[in-house]
């Protein structure tokens, strides 16, 4: 039987390759905490790290998103990044939350910047 792809997985593909693109990626989040629910398989897993990667060099170099993108969500868990897009953009979300893959690249963008 074939894996298939869950809608949720489409649907981040969408908003960050084709939203934060433009500056635009409503429900971002949402679908985000919705992956984070969600039983991967190793290949879905894979993909999802890539988006979240594009994603974050996205929120921390585009220019061009807009602000209710970057409104952080206080009410949700900081171990969540997805929903402190706007600390990661100024540098102010605590580096050791992060997966190691994002850390990495936050970090460089976090010195970089200093």
């Amino acid at each position: 039987m074939e894996n298939t792809r869950p809608d949720q997985l489409n649907e981040y593909h969408e908003l960050v390759h084709y939203g934060l693109m433009i500056g635009e990626a409503p429900g971002l989040a949402e679908v985000r905490e919705e992956l984070c629910h969600l039983v991967l398989v190793p290949q879905q897993l894979h993909e999802l790290i890539e988006l979240d990667t594009f994603a974050m060099y996205a929120i921390l170099h585009d220019e061009d998103i807009q602000d209710y993108v970057l409104r952080d969500h206080p009410t949700r868990p900081l171990t969540h990044w997805w929903w402190y897009l706007g600390k990661l953009r100024v540098g102010a979300y605590p580096a050791e939350l992060l997966p190691e893959h994002l850390r990495t690249i936050y970090l460089e963008t976090k010195h970089a910047v200093a």
